[in-house]
């Protein structure tokens, strides 16, 4: 049996909600192993995947070039007058993200389970299925700071304070003018605390992630990223915020995605990024964010094509030097603890 694996970020119901778009396979039931597809109930069972954070990422598909710009820049492949996005009825559009996770979960009740009480996620490592935790991906969906309780009710465990726009609650990693977490941010980010929501600084630009390390009273995850000494890109993280997310408690999740690893597409190069942030860092902070149903308009690395393919990875950072007790804090138990300290505050219903 593989080791166990905790996945922080995969988009699997933007995957459902935009007919696969940009995804270089086509929708079909998560109850089949389908080809080339990132991942599904038959792949989570090969990789032994025990809790998948099933990010809703409520943004809607518009004609934008100033956007599709930004996004160019940002992913470093042209987008100019075809992809862009806008977060308008964000707060809407969530509750079809969220739905989308609870049907497949009534639909596959043997296999998929939502992780919402403490006792949940004490469960998940034994279960023989997958527990989803479900985050959200940009707070502009929040549109006010009491909504975090009727957030929490409905299920929701994660929060990332941006994704590619700037909010009232913080500046994006793509910000012209880096103003950090506003002070509704951190009244947001006590809210959270409070709940057990996990903050999660996927997306947000530095200032954000030093005032959130700062401020955040729990340990926090930036659940899809890469190490900047090694590529050098908006999205990924310099050692000064690495060293400050190690004095947290958190960790950090390693993307799949070409645009935050560079370098060829293969395993090899994401393993780059993983030994750098070990040999430097230590083995604490590190953990899987893939990425998978969001790799939009680009291809996962070759040698972990989908989420049950995650032993090539273990194979050659062990031929690199990492320990074997190493490999089982980055595939679960890093992230593991994370959740479970935040889990703390979590009752039935607030």
């Amino acid at each position: 049996m593989p080791r166990p694996v905790i996945d922080l970020h995969e988009d699997i119901s933007f995957y459902y909600i935009t007919g696969a778009s940009g995804l270089g396979f086509d929708l079909s039931q998560f109850s089949f192993d389908m080809p080339g597809r990132h991942a599904d109930i038959p792949k989570f069972k090969k990789g032994n995947v025990k809790v998948v954070f099933g990010s809703s990422s409520p943004i809607t598909y518009t004609f934008n070039p100033r956007v599709s710009k930004q996004l160019s820049n940002e992913y470093s492949f042209p987008l100019e007058y075809s992809r862009a996005y806008s977060p308008r009825s964000s707060s809407s559009a969530l509750l079809e993200h969220v739905k989308v996770y609870y049907n497949l979960c009534n639909s596959y009740p043997q296999d998929l389970y939502i992780v919402r009480r403490k006792r949940d996620l004490d469960d998940a490592i034994k279960k023989n299925g997958t527990s989803i935790l479900i985050s959200l991906e940009g707070a502009d969906a929040v549109e006010d700071v009491e909504d975090i309780k009727i957030l929490y009710n409905i299920g929701i465990r994660a929060i990332g304070f941006t994704w590619n726009f700037d909010n009232r609650y913080a500046a994006c990693c793509t910000s012209r003018k880096d103003y950090g977490l506003t002070g509704e941010g951190e009244d947001l980010l006590h809210e959270m605390n409070d709940f057990g929501i996990i903050p999660d600084l996927a997306h947000s630009s530095k200032n954000t992630c030093v005032d959130v390390l700062q401020v955040s009273k729990e340990p926090i995850v930036v659940s899809h990223t890469a190490a900047m000494s090694i590529y050098n890109s908006v999205r990924n993280l310099d050692d000064e915020i690495l060293e400050t997310l190690h004095k947290n408690g958190g960790v950090m999740g390693f993307i799949f995605g070409k645009p935050m690893i560079g370098g060829t597409e293969d395993v090899n190069q994401l393993a780059k990024h993983i030994m750098y942030v070990y040999n430097n860092f230590g083995p604490d902070i590190l953990a899987i964010g893939s990425d998978y149903f969001g790799l939009i308009d680009i291809t996962a690395p070759r040698g972990i094509e989908d989420i049950s393919k995650l032993e090539n990875l273990w194979r050659i950072l062990i031929e690199q030097g990492m320990k074997e007790d190493d490999i089982d804090m980055l595939s679960y138990k890093n992230a593991y603890r994370v959740i479970e300290a935040n889990a703390e505050h979590w009752k039935d219903f607030a």
